[in-house]
């Protein structure tokens, strides 16, 4: 229960006193269900409301409404509650819960602000400095530390588009830390709307995301060197995940069977398509033992192209579990056939698990 509700001043004022139910009920002149419900947060009509604050001596404004309606109107100072065991126990949770507050934002480096679009303004909480390298008290000390390429899409005119829109957003940019060093930061925030649906107020959390985007980097430059060094062999690679049944295709395994890499394969089935008719059969059977044995493969085939020709492709690969032991993992590079390959596809090694085709004339 909040502490600013009609029902919460109505339970202190009645443990301060020492009054029954029935004895408010009573001196109201309704039912003591009835009492019962507005300590609950039930509705109260403005003649009980009337009878109930003159019989508990305080302004009717402030026992319905608060403190906040009081200093509005201009009426009569507002009581101060009793300190009541009630209120005691209510206080010092409100206290806990922002000492836990502060302690999981602390711990988890999350910094929450407020932005009050009426009196234009902005709050941080108080580990703004430690995300930031420098206290922000306004937007106009916040422009500067942008990144200058984030800068040019993050400003005042995009801020004033989303408050405007009304929903949810999250950014991702930079700063700039006093030392020079950049930090990635992740903005979440919302617009709060009043009765009319005017902007009124956005608050928002940020966070530290310079290790994610770092590992994110890192991962797309590991990616871009295979890449490169596929195309520079004319390997093209792909993976299979068999209870998943999820494919997973090269850029240079595109290149090489003429395939726009948004129309790519995605399970193991829409590679059939891609191969010729004869010689599926013998891959099926070199893939299967290859599983079967957790073993490596080599198989020559035809891959039938957009155009009605026909390219020769080795495919070798090896079948290992997964590893966390619950799926088979397939994972083979093709690569363009050379002279080299028909011959040894025409006479193959006796323990090799592939099965010899008949070339194309």
């Amino acid at each position: 229960m909040s502490v600013d509700t009609f029902a919460f001043r109505l339970k202190v004022l009645f443990e301060h006193k020492k009054l029954s139910l029935q004895t408010v009920a009573d001196a109201v002149g309704i039912s003591r269900p009835a009492v019962h419900k507005w300590t609950r947060g039930g509705e109260i009509d403005y003649s009980n409301l009337r009878r109930l604050a003159a019989f508990l001596d305080v302004s009717w404004v402030w026992l319905r409404y608060g403190d906040e309606a009081v200093k509005d109107l201009g009426v009569s100072a507002s009581p101060d509650l009793p300190m009541t065991d009630l209120r005691r126990r209510y206080t010092a949770e409100i206290v806990s819960n922002e000492a836990r507050m502060r302690e999981a934002q602390q711990a988890s480096g999350i910094v929450t602000w407020e932005w009050n679009l009426v009196t234009d303004e902005l709050i941080y909480s108080d580990n703004c400095a430690k995300l930031y390298g420098r206290e922000i008290h306004s937007n106009d000390e916040f422009w500067p530390i942008l990144h200058p390429v984030d800068s040019i899409w993050l400003n005042a005119e995009a801020m004033h588009e989303v408050i405007v829109d009304g929903t949810s957003h999250v950014w991702n940019f930079r700063i700039i830390l006093p030392d020079g060093r950049i930090r990635w930061i992740e903005s979440r925030f919302a617009t709060l709307l009043d009765d009319a649906r005017r902007p009124m107020r956005v608050l928002g959390m940020t966070i530290d995301i310079s290790a994610r985007k770092e590992a994110e980097c890192a991962e797309e430059r590991r990616v871009q060197l295979l890449n490169d060094a596929e195309r520079m062999e004319g390997f093209g690679a792909c993976r299979w995940l068999r209870n998943q049944d999820e494919l997973i295709v090269s850029s240079e395994w595109c290149r090489l069977f003429c395939v726009d890499p948004g129309s790519a394969p995605c399970h193991y089935a829409d590679l059939a398509r891609f191969i010729n008719p004869d010689d599926r059969a013998a891959r099926d059977t070199a893939i299967d033992e290859a599983i079967a044995k957790r073993t490596d493969y080599r198989v020559l085939y035809r891959t039938s192209l957009p155009d009605g020709t026909w390219r020769l492709v080795v495919e070798e690969g090896h079948a290992r579990a997964s590893p966390h032991g619950d799926d088979v993992w397939l994972t083979a590079l093709c690569r363009a056939a050379r002279p080299a390959d028909l011959a040894a596809a025409a006479k193959p090694a006796a323990d090799s698990p592939a099965v010899p085709l008949p070339l194309p004339r």
